[in-house]
């Protein structure tokens, strides 16, 4: 990774979870990333040659009425496997939808991508540690991110690539140090997203911002400073025991 790679965002619907078991691909969405801005998109339904089941149908919105008449996926591989090729395979959950691609492109003839892929639900839950869900939906509502579509492949790329460019922007906020014990740390991370804060790292490096000023160092981890706050009453209060009291003490509203 580098400042000139392309990440390409990925989402698949699919009729099931296993492709050794029949499951295929019903709509692909590609959205291609490149220095924090969006450059290119690509989506298709594709023809599964099976019978989308009812749960699928409910959950995606996708009949098969409408993919009856979309192009093989053997029509086309050669330009999803073009599209892919020299970027960074990027998905919410991409030790789904990496597999996967890779599966259905090997069952039409063409080799498996050996690219590198990152997952944006771990980058979320490293660099969002404080959201309650990371859904992707929940996420986009989370940082207004206008999500129209949930479940529909152009629509949950696109909003993945969207997450994608904030999380690298959270992730290049942060302090050398924390980075560096990030790094350290070498955490056993999905595919190749521990990359991530390797490349990151040499970023920030780069940038040499200096440490805020309500953040400062201590055995090698970034802290943020405590606020004291100012007493401006010198009246001394007794806490109040009885109900009675406390009733005196608060107001009627409580």
């Amino acid at each position: 990774m580098d400042a000139n790679t392309i990440y390409a965002v990925v989402d698949i619907e699919t009729t099931g979870t296993n492709v050794a078991e029949g499951s295929r691909i019903i709509q692909f969405g590609c959205v291609l990333v490149q220095n924090g801005a969006i450059i290119n998109q690509f989506a298709t339904d594709v023809n599964p040659q099976t019978t989308i089941p009812e749960g699928i149908q409910a959950l995606t919105g996708i009949s098969n009425a409408q993919v009856k008449k979309a192009p093989l996926f053997d029509d086309i591989a050669g330009t999803i496997y073009s599209l892919l090729a020299d970027t960074v395979f990027v998905a919410h959950n991409v030790n789904f939808d990496f597999p996967f691609v890779n599966a259905e492109l090997e069952r039409v003839g063409y080799p498996p991508l050996s690219i590198q892929a990152i997952d944006s639900v771990t980058l979320s839950q490293i660099l969002l540690p404080t959201v309650p869900s990371y859904r992707l939906h929940d996420l986009s509502q989370y940082l207004n991110i206008t999500h129209e579509h949930p479940h529909s492949a152009d629509d949950d790329a696109l909003v993945t690539a969207k997450l994608l460019i904030v999380l690298f922007e959270r992730m290049q906020q942060l302090p050398i140090v924390t980075l560096q014990q990030m790094v350290a740390q070498d955490a056993e991370l999905p595919q190749s997203t521990a990359e991530v804060f390797k490349w990151g790292l040499q970023v920030v490096k780069k940038q040499r911002q200096p440490l805020p000023d309500y953040l400062y160092v201590s055995n090698g981890l970034a802290l943020r400073k405590t606020t004291q706050l100012a007493v401006t009453d010198d009246h001394q209060y007794t806490y109040p025991r009885t109900k009675k009291n406390k009733l005196k003490t608060l107001s009627k509203a409580f």
